[in-house]
């Protein structure tokens, strides 16, 4: 539970820019950031190491839109603080609904 507080913690900030978004852009948002936390659980899962999936996901090959791209970083990081067991979760969708229920 403390890390999904620490997770709404940093999608406050990371959502400072987003205090006017419609809600069909939160919604954007919220999937994108979503789909970097997939990935980079997968890549985790797979035994690929932090640098690694950073790198792919900011690649020109990235399935990621490059106006998320300053989130990778720090969603990637979290993803490699979580335990072992948490990875078995399905950590993406977790994230998703976190974000979408976020609100300032």
């Amino acid at each position: 539970m403390l890390r999904f507080l620490t997770l709404s913690c940093g999608l406050a900030v990371m959502a400072g820019a987003a205090c006017a978004e419609t809600e069909a852009q939160k919604s954007e948002r919220c999937a994108a950031q979503a789909d970097i936390v997939t990935q980079a659980v997968a890549a985790r899962e797979e035994g690929r190491d932090m640098a690694a999936v950073k790198a792919t996901l900011q690649g020109e090959d990235s399935s990621v839109p490059s106006k998320y791209a300053p989130g990778i970083t720090p969603l990637v990081e979290w993803v490699f603080t979580l335990p072992e067991d948490q990875l078995e979760l399905d950590v993406g969708s977790a994230f998703e609904k976190q974000c979408l229920d976020f609100s300032q």
